[in-house]
């Protein structure tokens, strides 16, 4: 990618994360994008599964004007926490900060992805214009993929990204879901190569993106993208477009 079109890291984190341990910091994460070429990270708080978040979102708020377009914030919060408080803190987030996403973690909340207590998050995304990135895969039965189906068709007006799109072992079926439903953006870190290829072939460059989820996954995950055989124009709406369009990062690049 260019300097007028840089790559997007659609799937990044900061802080530890209370199911893997693993612990990002501001420098690791803005390194690794130096050392790969990353223009911008789209960067939410690490799992956890208290309801207080707001530190987190403080600390990546510092990050994204401490680097102006280079980091992007994204919510992460419990779908347990009860409306009024949830609201409140994304309003925070995404008026205060400019954040641009919403995240559900199934594997953290135990809730499935089509449950009611979920619903919240895709009447706010509608709400405040942003789209909704859905961990998928690890924490079946709650992360099934197929799961996202149901309130993808009921809010076709919000963009539902699949994290990770079924994390290898759940890939067609996040294809799947992605042919029933227009709305539905793959994001395929950790996924096979040869899955990643079948996904551009399934639904378009246009509708999958590049992310890493960790900075030790992110070399990888660009090799892969680059050896599948894509041509430029793909690889080009992979790399950046896909997410500059999911985002709304009309400012990012060309």
């Amino acid at each position: 990618m260019s300097a007028t079109h840089p790559i997007i890291d659609a799937h990044c984190h900061l802080g530890r994360s209370v199911i893997s341990g693993v612990e990002i910091d501001e420098e690791t994460l803005l390194g690794t994008m130096r050392a790969n070429g990353i223009g911008v990270a789209m960067t939410m708080p690490q799992p956890h599964q208290g309801l207080d978040v707001a530190p987190a979102h403080d600390r990546i708020a510092r990050a994204a004007e401490a680097h102006p377009g280079v980091i992007h914030g994204m919510v992460n919060l419990s779908p347990r926490l009860e409306e009024a408080a949830y609201r409140a803190e994304v309003e925070r987030c995404i008026r205060g900060f400019g954040f641009r996403a919403l995240k559900l973690d199934p594997s953290v909340s135990a809730l499935p992805i089509n449950h009611p207590r979920c619903e919240i998050i895709f009447t706010t995304a509608r709400e405040f214009g942003v789209p909704v990135i859905i961990h998928t895969g690890m924490g079946v039965p709650n992360a099934l993929p197929a799961l996202a189906i149901p309130p993808a068709r009921q809010y076709p007006d919000v963009t539902v990204v699949l994290a990770h799109a079924g994390f290898a072992i759940f890939a067609d079926e996040a294809i799947v879901a992605a042919q029933v439903c227009p709305n539905i953006i793959l994001e395929p870190s950790w996924c096979a190569s040869y899955q990643v290829a079948a996904m551009v072939q399934a639904i378009g460059a246009e509708r999958v993106m590049f992310g890493s989820d960790h900075p030790s996954n992110v070399a990888s995950e660009l090799a892969k993208l680059r050896a599948i055989g894509l041509d430029a124009e793909q690889l080009a709406r992979v790399l950046g477009g896909t997410a500059r369009q999911v985002f709304r990062l009309d400012n990012v690049g060309g």
